[in-house]
């Protein structure tokens, strides 16, 4: 998966996409095209999350890591090959796909660690801190830091308090991947913004499969060689293969590549402050595959730092404020 940054404010956004191209000039918006595309976008992201979640406790994660972008490498190339766009002829923004590959890498691998752990929805409120992390890094960056967003800050920070319960029995140290791949997500969109504007978000995502596919094969080796006889989703050798676990390993693939391509799209034909609000949906809809797959209901506490953590979201991503 990719990130995706906002073309004219140049604003990061929370998880899920490809990095959207800037729009083509003259291109009027379409809010209601953009809408309609992030809610069913981030739909499919929430699915892809539960399955995920629900092959961590009878496959690899290297496996899945392997086996997916053998089904996404086709499919991207072939858009990057229709798109037209060049390859990048400078070094340095090579390497810069490199970091941003490596930065998202190590998001999803925290991320999807996690699932086999804790519920879905507690991952959900952890992964959309980004934007709170994102106005961090740019206060720490020298940027001035809006009264809202210093809100957001403390209001988001209150949630993950309240979702995670640290020091409570229901606290476990998976609880904190989520918040690390935020950070690890805030940090490549970072890179995006300010090093790979120009490179076409097809190319983008061949790169981060290509990481997947290497991690995965590394992955599986050093399992092999370390740990063979060992249980769990990071330490689990290769599984054999039934129809089940096929179908759901095509099916994930597929909706990550139709979740790259339409939250680009999204964030090309609607204002970026109206779409990142909408992102926010994949909540909602982790709460609810969570409840109808996993029956995980989210108790009082969560609901209100879900709440709390939706309210920092539209803070942060709000462009005006004193």
């Amino acid at each position: 998966m990719q990130t995706r940054h906002e073309t004219s404010a140049r604003r990061a956004a929370p998880r899920g996409s490809v990095t959207a191209t800037i729009p083509n000039v003259g291109e009027k918006d379409k809010p209601g095209q953009g809408v309609a595309l992030i809610v069913v976008a981030v739909m499919l992201l929430s699915l892809a999350d539960a399955l995920v979640k629900s092959l961590g406790h009878a496959l690899s994660l290297w496996q899945l890591l392997v086996m997916a972008p053998l089904v996404s490498l086709p499919l991207l190339s072939v858009g990057w090959w229709r798109q037209g766009w060049g390859l990048p002829r400078e070094v340095p923004v090579w390497c810069w796909i490199g970091v941003r590959s490596a930065l998202l890498l190590a998001m999803w691998i925290a991320f999807y660690a996690a699932l086999p752990w804790i519920p879905l929805s507690v991952a959900a409120v952890g992964i959309y801190t980004t934007p709170l992390f994102i106005a961090l890094l740019a206060r720490l960056g020298g940027e001035a830091l809006r009264w809202r967003q210093g809100v957001a800050l403390l209001l988001g920070f209150a949630g993950v308090l309240v979702v995670l319960r640290p020091g409570s029995a229901s606290f476990t140290p998976a609880m904190l991947l989520p918040l690390l791949a935020a950070l690890c997500y805030a940090l490549a969109m970072v890179a995006t913004r300010h090093h790979c504007r120009a490179v076409s978000p097809w190319l983008l995502a061949l790169g981060l499969n290509l990481g997947f596919l290497l991690m995965g094969i590394i992955g599986t080796l050093g399992v092999i060689a370390l740990s063979p006889e060992t249980d769990g989703f990071l330490r689990r050798g290769w599984q054999p293969l039934d129809l089940s676990l096929i179908w759901r390993i095509g099916l994930y693939a597929l909706l990550m590549v139709a979740v790259n391509t339409w939250v680009a799209r999204a964030y090309q034909v609607a204002p970026s402050a109206l779409v990142g609000i909408f992102d926010y949906a994949y909540l909602p809809f982790a709460a609810g595959w969570g409840f109808w797959l996993f029956d995980e209901v989210p108790d009082a506490q969560t609901l209100v730092g879900m709440a709390a953590i939706l309210s920092a979201g539209g803070l942060a991503l709000t462009r005006r404020g004193g």
